[in-house]
C-alpha cells in the first residue's frame, strides 16, 4: 500500500512531524500553498 497525504489537525506541528518521522521512517516535503486561495502551511 502507498499513501501519498493525509491531514490532520494537531496542537503541535512540529512535534507531530518528527514522530511521523522517526517512527515511520518517512519524509517530509517543503509545505503546501494552495495558490488559489493563498492558503500556506510550511
Amino acid at each position: 500500500m502507498y499513501i501519498e497525504h493525509i491531514a490532520m489537525y494537531v496542537n503541535d506541528l512540529e512535534k507531530t512531524r518528527e514522530f511521523f518521522i522517526k517512527y515511520f521512517d518517512t519524509v517530509s516535503n517543503e509545505g503546501y500553498h494552495n495558490k488559489k486561495t493563498e492558503f500556506r502551511i510550511e
